[in-house]
């Protein structure tokens, strides 16, 4: 199984450019805690979450309608291709502690976002697989 099967596709993409203001309308209206920045070539270029915002932006006292997305969020920003295997990507998530990483395509293109939950709900569904095949076993 890879990455690019089980993400979110269509991820939020903002230029770093706009201000706090305008990224959190569009987590409003999109409804999510994350979005990716991406450059011309939509290439990811930070991380900006609804707790980013909450902590460096309005923690810090700085004014949300002058404050641009690339002066908070998260720069170097860690991706994963598509291709990638789950348990790897797994890995890197666990070993950066990171909860999201940006999926791209063979170019460095933005492609999707994955998160840990949707890693949970794998396993999860793997764990409830191999159970109800132990069970039955045990019943034969």
């Amino acid at each position: 199984m890879s990455v690019g099967e089980h993400c979110q596709r269509d991820p939020v993409k903002i230029r770093g450019d706009l201000t706090i203001r305008e990224v959190a309308k569009q987590m409003e209206v999109r409804d999510v805690g994350c979005v990716v920045a991406v450059d011309d070539d939509e290439r990811p270029i930070g991380v900006l979450t609804d707790r980013d915002i909450t902590l460096r932006v309005l923690r810090t006292g700085l004014d949300p309608d002058e404050t641009q997305a690339a002066a908070v969020m998260e720069g170097g920003v860690e991706t994963v291709r598509e291709n990638t295997r789950l348990t790897t990507a797994m890995r890197r998530m666990r070993a950066d502690a990171v909860r999201r990483l940006p999926v791209v395509d063979g170019e460095g293109r933005l492609v999707g976002l994955f998160h840990w939950s949707h890693a949970l709900g794998i396993v999860s569904d793997e764990l409830r697989q191999a159970a109800q095949v132990a069970a039955a076993q045990n019943q034969a």
